[in-house]
């Protein structure tokens, strides 16, 4: 993003993302030991953050291929406080480490239509490690007043074999992706949808409500995906859709 500028030309500062001075966290565990946290009332101010990054907002696509909804990256002086609330926090909560830490964050609003799906979109999936010493977390600040748009759903792997062998073809060929599905998974036989439930890939295991200006942290490699339960209400208008900032955490394990 480039910085604002005065009426006079003198370069401003860029907009950032404050975080309240006192969010409420709490801890959710899982069957085998993974554990997600909810953080309510996450931003000091989530409507200014929407005003600040309208242009990014504008900028956010609906992609049938790759993410379903995706603006720009955030720049990293934009997001240094939620950088430093999950280092000086949820740190203490998750076993990585504060040192070493990487963010990157963007603006989403997912808007596919269930017949726009790929695949990928879909099901259920992790989130990729940037090295191999590195784990990734991940968080999902919903942005949006209406909970019907829907939260995050978890789940775990029935099948994880035919998951990675239909992501990776996927990546080349979409169509022997899905007929490779629809020999193993009854739902892709179906008209497509988006995931919210258990299949012959993935065992679904809990979700967390939409709420306005909540925050979802948990492990990039507990299956996850959007729960959305009615894609009617999606809209291409961010302003009146399912706005989220998604970010992402690659942090050293303890």
């Amino acid at each position: 993003m480039e910085k604002y500028q005065t009426a006079v030309g003198e370069k401003m500062e860029q907009p950032k993302v404050k975080v309240a001075a006192s969010p409420e966290i709490k801890l959710h565990e899982l069957e085998g030991g993974q554990k997600y946290a909810i953080v309510d009332n996450f931003l000091a101010d989530p409507k200014q953050v929407v005003e600040n990054f309208s242009g990014q907002i504008q900028k956010i696509v609906s992609q049938p291929l790759g993410h379903p909804g995706r603006g720009p990256d955030m720049q990293i002086s934009e997001i240094q406080e939620i950088h430093g609330f999950i280092r000086s926090k949820l740190s203490r909560q998750f076993p990585f480490l504060r040192a070493g830490m990487r963010l990157k964050a963007f603006l989403s609003n997912v808007a596919l239509k269930p017949e726009e799906l790929s695949v990928y979109h879909r099901m259920c999936h992790i989130d990729p490690r940037i090295s191999p010493e590195y784990h990734t977390y991940a968080g999902v600040i919903y942005l949006f007043e209406n909970p019907d748009l829907g939260g995050t759903g978890f789940y775990r792997w029935r099948n994880k074999e035919i998951a990675a062998n239909a992501f990776q073809m996927a990546s080349r060929d979409h169509e022997a992706a899905l007929r490779y599905l629809e020999q193993h998974s009854e739902v892709f036989r179906k008209p497509p949808e988006y995931m919210t439930s258990s299949n012959e890939i993935a065992e679904f295991v809990d979700s967390v409500p939409a709420k306005f200006n909540r925050m979802v942290f948990y492990n990039g490699e507990l299956p996850h995906s959007g729960h959305i339960t009615h894609p009617e209400l999606l809209t291409p208008d961010p302003l009146k859709g399912r706005l989220t900032l998604n970010f992402f955490a690659a942090v050293l394990p303890k």
